[in-house]
């Protein structure tokens, strides 16, 4: 009669150091013949119960020890009285032979190349991520791609080690020209889909989480727009142009809400209560309650009865940020503006009129730089904008050396002033 029992085997090693641990084995008698399955786990002695045969509760996690150990020994079982039930005598090494053929099928099941693997991903991550999201994952694989071309290497779970790194970022940076920054996304998505297919077994190389396989990102001189430049624009006469009416208006509405496009292109009537607006932000998924802030509001009142939301009717981001750009000319914002960023260890400087660089992400910088420079204190202005990190905020905030020696000076004149005042009382 077959007979299954859990027992801890202690290995070579483990009897070396003298280990408080042991190795689990599932042991399969059958007609005085004996084999033994690997658990994989070890456990140390004193959490083993070896009358129940199960993990004590004392244990961490016991209880998905327990149901594991339970699924195990169930598979061992089934295999043998399968055998029973076809007339085959369970013999030790036929129930070993037929375990060890479904662990190796279901292995080639579960196997994938890389790029398998990351399109794959990529397909599921259209159920719960936004198109921008997707599109950028595939700008990392379609580079991947050229990369392979240009390197003549075939990309598997064993390429990525820091030798494909500074490879990949010579090929980035080098050869195709583009940022620093760039290339940071790209190692970022990629280390997304590496951990993602370590987590599920699929991977099981790590050389990818070496502390120098790191996401480069440098600090960009983005524009923001001023209150005083805001108001210019909002002054603009552009009743003879119907869309770049429009375009200003809704520009507006994310100068003064701090939302990304993706989410102001898509208020609705029903997010407004009262003066609040309360939105679920398609990037992040996360509710945010904002104040209806004046100019706001009287772009409300201009649509009323125009738009069932009462505010503009919406572009695509693309037309949009050409709209803007024509707007920004209009206003009069031709300062000269110095872009620079690495390329690898090139450093590029481009001249740019400061219109040129106006674009719908330039609405969040704004309002966040500006609701800063008013004092509001951070975290109020991150409950609006929805940023989590003080580091990812202070990103956003967009003050020159000499707006910020003027903002110091203000808030020390300030506070002179209320010692002066309490002093006097």
């Amino acid at each position: 009669m077959a007979s299954l029992k859990f027992v801890l085997n202690k290995s070579q090693h483990q009897k070396k150091i003298k280990s408080r641990k042991s190795m689990l084995m599932l042991r399969y008698t059958h007609k005085k013949k004996v084999t033994y399955f690997t658990t994989s786990k070890n456990i140390e002695d004193n959490y083993w119960d070896t009358k129940r045969e199960c993990v004590k509760k004392s244990c961490p996690g016991s209880d998905r020890f327990n149901i594991y150990l339970k699924k195990l020994r169930q598979k061992v079982d089934d295999i043998a009285n399968d055998m029973m039930i076809d007339g085959i005598d369970p013999m030790t090494h036929l129930v070993k032979q037929q375990y060890q053929k479904g662990k190796e099928e279901k292995l080639k099941i579960m196997q994938y190349t890389f790029f398998q693997y990351a399109e794959k991903y990529l397909q599921d991550s259209k159920s719960n991520k936004t198109k921008g999201t997707v599109k950028t994952y595939q700008t990392t694989l379609n580079k991947l791609k050229q990369y392979e071309k240009y390197a003549r290497v075939k990309l598997d779970w064993n390429s990525f080690d820091m030798d494909f790194y500074y490879d990949f970022l010579e090929f980035y940076t080098g050869v195709q020209g583009y940022t620093n920054n760039g290339f940071g996304r790209c190692i970022k998505i990629l280390k997304v889909i590496l951990n993602d297919a370590f987590d599920k077994g699929y991977n099981a190389f790590t050389q990818y989480k070496h502390k120098n396989f790191k996401t480069l990102k440098e600090e960009t001189n983005n524009i923001y727009l001023t209150e005083a430049e805001l108001r210019q624009i909002i002054g603009l006469d552009l009743s003879d142009d119907c869309k770049l009416d429009q375009v200003r208006d809704l520009f507006i509405v994310g100068c003064y809400t701090g939302l990304r496009f993706s989410d102001f292109s898509k208020i609705r009537k029903e997010h407004f209560s009262g003066e609040i607006l309360k939105i679920k932000t398609q990037k992040t998924d996360e509710w945010v309650q904002i104040p209806v802030l004046e100019p706001v509001k009287k772009i409300m009142e201009k649509y009323r009865g125009v738009s069932v939301n009462s505010l503009p009717k919406s572009v695509t981001n693309q037309t949009m940020n050409k709209y803007l750009k024509k707007i920004g000319a209009l206003a009069g914002f031709d300062q000269e503006v110095l872009k620079i960023r690495n390329s690898g260890k090139n450093r590029i400087e481009e001249v740019y009129k400061k219109y040129e660089l106006i674009s719908t992400h330039t609405a969040r910088r704004s309002f966040a730089t500006n609701m800063f420079k008013r004092g509001i204190p951070s975290r109020v202005v991150m409950q609006i904008t929805g940023h989590r990190t003080e580091v990812a905020f202070r990103s956003y905030i967009k003050i020159s050396m000499e707006e910020n020696a003027e903002l110091m000076l203000k808030y020390f004149n300030q506070s002179n002033r209320e010692r002066i005042s309490s002093e006097t009382e």
